[in-house]
């Protein structure tokens, strides 16, 4: 399931995930990537977000671009999967400012997260 041309230029895309401890939804604004059949998340963080680790314990969450939401599942790159430099380079391209190159902190410690888009919701 490809992301529609329109929203591939979103800003921001919005993730539901459920709360590991209380079973409550979280969401959380973030930046992504299109790629094939859904989206790469990265947090720079390494993984410590809520939503990173709500990702962790149930693999699945909704993400919503514009006005379009889908049901996805999640897998993490690990660090030396050859996909991880190209995905984190399209996040410099396309949120880095002129000037600016978090590259080098982002290799060190980002995880990324794909979300294979499975139906629409």
């Amino acid at each position: 399931m490809e992301l529609p041309e329109h929203l591939r230029t979103e800003r921001y895309c919005y993730l539901s995930t459920q709360m590991r401890v209380t079973g409550r939804r979280h969401t959380a604004e973030l930046w992504f990537v299109p790629h094939g059949g859904g989206v790469f998340l990265m947090s720079g963080s390494g993984g410590l977000t809520q939503w990173c680790l709500n990702l962790s314990a149930e693999e699945q969450g909704v993400v919503r671009i514009g006005d379009v939401s889908y049901l996805a599942r999640s897998t993490f790159l690990s660090d030396d999967d050859p996909e991880r430099d190209d995905v984190l380079q399209a996040f410099h391209e396309k949120y880095d400012p002129e000037g600016k190159d978090r590259l080098v902190p982002w290799r060190r410690n980002a995880t990324v997260v794909e979300m294979v888009f499975t139906r629409e919701v």
